[in-house]
């Protein structure tokens, strides 16, 4: 008789963790698979063994085809206890013989509770073990954990951009540590196939990877998946820009669906391409489609740790403030979500006040324009001034709105203050005809043209990207409905 797969996965379980399988198995709570067990362990020959005998043992009934369903499925629930208990078993013994591994498994756990000291303190002894340990896998992913969490943790602009090649560097080593290990690891088994050939008289022999190692890059559907979202980040100035970043999104999702589906780790990595996606579409004005993108996963962001629930809020707010759902982003931002690190704190704040300002709501704007905006990060820092002169100009103090904005102007000059200068001049230049025009019935038709160039001026030569940008879009709100209002014929 053959011997079932079953029989001889429970005899060697059995005969290397006899005690500890038992113990398991009463642990668990689960009294015919315990049962099935030990008929199996128990059996003095093959006929013991028998279907039908064990069967009726089990159930006390005869077998049959038509029962069968019941045999296999308590063999099918044998096997996946015995393999918990292997996956258990292998856990303890890696985890007590090799410190690496449970500095591997400590660095995930704090990355899910965003403890950023603890995974500085670990990945820290990870690479001055790192040779050690020669554990290169495990120290390469906590290498990635890290540079995947520093635009979590370092909000200033700057500093994360010194930090980046340096970990980047450190990665990179670590990656050729890991290809020696696992090349010399391969040599073994070359040198042995190559003795076997000698000793055959055989001619064909391998060679051994020595001092270089061309690596020939592998299209696998992780490695597609993780180029496909690396390409969606563009740098160029190319008009079709988006569109390839579309279509480099949509690949990327297409391929890490049915990954995900077998393991559920990659659910995250599944999340933050979709959640780019509605990113990318909301940025390039497309944001209805973008909500109902960003919508699609929101319940999904309950389940995702910390960082990524609130950069999701932060992304789905920023959308539903450009909608117009200034209600819904208001109840949100009140109700459902609070954050309390800086720079994600600080792009939530500037959504509440960007609601307030469309809704002409004074009351609730005056309640946080006191706050210290100096401590935001830049460009948060920025915007939430113009907003707090946004405020001033709804009061109509028109001065105080004219000095917050020439300050912001006279500030100390960067690149990136290349594209918020003409906002600001925008800004700038509504306060001055307001001021001017505000005893006045109606505008003047030429500082209504005057206040029209500038708007068009700025959407000819910015980016997509900025002329989305929500203290732009209020803007050119506003500067509508004072044509509207005053000059209906230039609209």
């Amino acid at each position: 008789m053959q011997i079932h797969p079953i029989i001889e996965l429970v005899q060697k379980v059995e005969s290397s963790f006899s005690k500890e399988i038992q113990k398991y198995l009463v642990l668990s709570k689960k009294q015919r698979t315990e049962k099935l067990y030990k008929l199996i362990i128990a059996a003095k020959n093959e006929d013991q063994l028998e279907r039908g005998l064990l069967f009726r043992k089990l159930f006390g009934k005869t077998y049959s085809e038509k029962n069968d369903y019941l045999w296999r499925n308590e063999i099918r629930l044998l096997k996946e206890e015995l393999e918990k208990f292997l996956i258990q078993t292998e856990h303890e013994n890696i985890s007590k013989n090799n410190e690496a591994y449970n500095n591997w498994l400590l660095i995930h756990a704090y990355d899910r509770l965003k403890f950023s000291d603890g995974m500085d303190e670990i990945y820290n002894t990870l690479i001055s073990e790192k040779d050690n340990f020669a554990s290169y896998n495990f120290v390469l992913d906590a290498c990635l954990l890290q540079l995947n969490n520093l635009h979590y943790k370092i909000s200033d602009l700057a500093k994360r951009m010194n930090q980046y090649p340096e970990i980047i560097q450190q990665s990179t080593q670590v990656l050729n540590d890991m290809i020696s290990t696992y090349c010399a690891k391969l040599n073994q088994f070359k040198m042995y196939h190559n003795w076997l050939a000698y000793s055959h008289n055989n001619e064909y022999h391998e060679s051994l990877f020595l001092d270089e190692y061309h690596l020939q890059l592998i299209k696998n559907p992780i490695s597609n998946f993780y180029n496909n979202y690396a390409q969606s980040i563009t740098i160029t100035s190319d008009p079709n820009a988006f569109t390839k970043q579309l279509n480099f999104l949509n690949e990327a999702i297409e391929i890490i669906k049915p990954l995900s589906e077998k393991n559920k780790l990659l659910k995250e990595a599944q999340f933050q391409a979709i959640m780019a996606k509605g990113r990318e579409l909301s940025a390039n004005g497309f944001f209805l489609e973008a909500h109902e993108i960003l919508s699609s996963i929101r319940q999904e962001a309950q389940l995702m740790n910390v960082h990524f629930r609130t950069v999701f809020y932060v992304n789905f707010i920023t959308n539903l403030v450009k909608c117009k759902f200034y209600k819904e982003a208001l109840f949100i931002l009140e109700n459902e979500f609070t954050n309390e690190n800086p720079l994600y704190k600080n792009m939530l704040l500037y959504n509440k006040l960007i609601c307030y300002l469309y809704l002409r709501d004074t009351e609730n704007l005056n309640k946080y324009i006191s706050y210290d905006l100096d401590a935001a990060p830049f460009p948060q820092n920025y915007m939430l001034k113009v907003i707090k002169s946004a405020y001033f100009y709804l009061i109509k103090e028109f001065d105080t709105a004219l000095s917050i904005i020439n300050s912001l102007l006279q500030g100390k000059s960067s690149e990136n203050m290349l594209y918020y200068k003409p906002i600001s001049n925008s800004y700038k230049l509504l306060y001055s005809l307001a001021a001017k025009n505000c005893l006045l019935k109606k505008w003047s038709i030429s500082d209504c043209e005057k206040i029209k160039k500038s708007i068009q001026e700025f959407d000819k030569t910015s980016t997509v990207e900025f002329r989305n940008v929500s203290v732009f879009l209020w803007l050119k709100d506003e500067i509508s409905k004072i044509l509207h209002q005053n000059c209906a014929e230039l609209i």
